[in-house]
């Protein structure tokens, strides 16, 4: 008898290790948020990754300042799909001398400094003080 479950096909994946930091705009606001920055930049990095996937094309890294505080650097290791980065390989790096972080770091770190505003932002509407029409 046959089962009739069908396999699932997992897609081939290559971990890349990622290093992320916040910019300098943000710094202010990290330290003045209440909550170790650290762990702001980590949970950041969680929700930017969680429905990310690598896209074919290269993006090269933003110009913008990162923060130079190192203690606050997010490290990890990423499972990417293998079929992206092998494109990525044979188009920007063909004799594969970067390192993979360099190859995608460009579309995931402005995913990451937008979750940072956007935990910053809950951070400061939770912290504020209720609007004087909403005391009763």
């Amino acid at each position: 008898m046959e089962s009739s479950t069908r396999q699932r096909r997992i897609p081939a994946t290559r971990k890349i290790d990622i290093r992320v930091n916040a910019l300098e705009r943000q710094e202010e606001a990290l330290i003045d948020c209440g909550v170790d920055p650290a762990h702001v930049i980590r949970a950041a990095l969680r929700r930017a990754v969680k429905n990310w996937q690598l896209g074919p094309d290269f993006i090269p890294p933003a110009e913008e300042r990162r923060t130079r505080i190192t203690d606050w650097r997010a490290r990890t290791s990423l499972a990417v799909d293998a079929g992206a980065v092998t494109t990525l390989l044979r188009s920007h790096d063909p004799l594969d001398v970067l390192s993979k972080w360099t190859l995608i770091r460009g579309q995931l770190e402005p995913r990451v400094w937008a979750e940072i505003d956007a935990i910053l932002t809950e951070i400061a509407e939770r912290a504020a003080p209720p609007h004087a029409s909403e005391v009763s």
